[in-house]
């Protein structure tokens, strides 16, 4: 139980931590830009992200937890690459303003979270369960995301 915790706690740190790399953006850049009216207020992306982090932790855990198995040891890979992608997407929308290219690796994002959702539906149902909200708020941020970019790419 307390590795599980300690899992949470770096989880929440980095979501932390990102959450600070993004706020410095929000009033400079994020503000100005024209987004759908569906956009919620900043709490709930702090809310949402807190909550989906520590799921995220609870999946890597267990899969952690399970690496030995063969059919795991897969899972875990992709989970891995998933979750530097999601890390990565912070920089890559707020710092460098790609909105074209975030949209983009957002959809892998989508992509790689699907087949991992597969391919463990059958093995660990409950990691696929973990994942499910993950997933859904993934394809809603690729519309927020993708609202963005061709809201502002009209010149």
């Amino acid at each position: 139980m307390i590795k599980l915790i300690i899992w949470i706690l770096c989880f929440q740190l980095i979501g932390f931590f990102l959450g600070i790399m993004t706020q410095a953006n929000i009033p400079s850049w994020y503000n100005g830009l024209h987004k759908s009216t569906l956009t919620p207020p900043g709490w709930v992306f702090s809310l949402v992200w807190s909550l989906l982090y520590a799921l995220l932790a609870i999946v890597g855990f267990m899969l952690w937890q399970n690496r030995s198995k063969p059919q795991i040891k897969t899972i875990l890979n992709l989970y891995l690459v998933q979750l530097i992608m999601n890390w990565a997407w912070t920089p890559l929308f707020f710092h460098l303003h790609w909105i074209g290219f975030s949209f983009l690796w957002i959809l892998l994002m989508i992509g790689l979270n699907a087949l991992i959702i597969l391919k463990v539906k059958n093995i660990e149902r409950v990691v696929g369960l973990l994942l499910t909200p993950y997933f859904l708020w993934l394809i809603f941020a690729s519309y927020l995301n993708g609202v963005i970019w061709f809201l502002n790419s009209q010149v």
